[in-house]
C-alpha cells in the first residue's frame, strides 16, 4: 500500500477542515501529508517482507494491513495501522510443544490442532503451496530406490491434519515482518518531517 503524494496531500487537507485549518497560525499541511506518506510506506514495507516469508498465507493477512484517517489527541497526531490478529504470531514467533521459539512467550500447549486451523491449512494446499515431496533413499533386498510420491494424491483432510499438527509441534518461526518494516521506516522519520516541517513554516510565514 503505497499512498502518492498527491493522495497524502488531499488526505491531510481533509484533516486539516476538520481540525481547523490554523493551529496557533502554522498550517501543517506538508507535515501531516509527510506523515501520512510514512505510515503508507511502512505497510508497503511490511506487505514485502511477509510476501518474502515464505510464510503459510492466503494474502488475506497483508490485504489486512491498512492506514486509519489521521487523528488528533492534544497535541499529537496518530495515524494507526491495523492488521488481522494472527500476524502478531507470525511476525513474533510461536513455540510449538516439541521446537521453536517466540520473541513474545507465545506457545502452543496442545498437539492436537483445532477444526478451523485443519481447514485454514486445507485451503492453503488447495491454492498450490505444497505439491510434491521426496521421500528418501530406503534399502531392501534389491538396489537402492527413490521414490517419489504425490501428496496430492493424499487424502487432502489427512494431509491438512498432518500439516497442522507439524505446526503445533514445530512452532511458527519469527519472521518479523513488522518489526524490520518499523526500524527501516522509524529511522526516515526525523529527517522527513523536519523537512516537511520547514517548509510549512516558510508558507506559513509568507502567506
Amino acid at each position: 500500500m503505497s499512498i502518492a503524494k498527491a493522495q497524502a496531500a488531499a488526505l491531510a487537507e481533509g484533516f486539516l477542515d476538520s481540525i481547523g485549518s490554523d493551529r496557533d497560525g502554522l498550517y501543517l499541511k506538508e507535515t501531516y501529508s509527510e506523515a501520512i506518506v510514512l505510515a503508507g510506506e511502512l505497510i508497503e514495507q511490511a506487505q514485502k517482507n511477509l510476501a518474502s516469508s515464505n510464510n503459510v498465507s492466503s494474502g488475506a493477512g497483508s490485504a489486512s494491513l491498512v492506514a486509519s484517517d489521521p487523528r488528533v489527541e492534544g497535541e499529537t497526531m496518530f495515524v494507526d495501522i491495523y492488521m488481522n490478529f494472527y500476524l502478531r504470531f507470525i511476525n513474533m514467533g510461536v513455540k510449538g510443544t516439541k521446537a521453536g521459539g517466540s520473541l513474545a512467550g507465545y506457545s502452543f500447549k496442545y498437539d492436537m490442532p483445532s477444526k478451523k486451523m485443519v481447514e485454514a491449512i486445507a485451503e492453503w494446499l488447495k491454492r498450490g503451496k505444497l505439491t510434491t515431496a521426496t521421500v528418501k533413499q530406503y534399502s531392501g533386498y534389491g538396489a537402492h530406490e527413490r521414490k517419489q510420491r504425490s501428496l496430492a494424491s493424499l487424502h487432502d483432510a489427512d494431509l491438512a491434519f498432518a500439516v497442522s499438527r507439524a505446526i503445533k509441534q514445530k512452532g511458527i518461526k519469527s519472521t518479523g515482518f513488522l518489526n524490520s518494516a518499523v526500524r527501516d521506516v522509524t529511522v526516515k522519520i526525523a529527517d522527513r518531517l523536519s523537512a516537511a516541517l520547514k517548509i510549512d513554516i516558510k508558507t506559513s510565514l509568507t502567506s
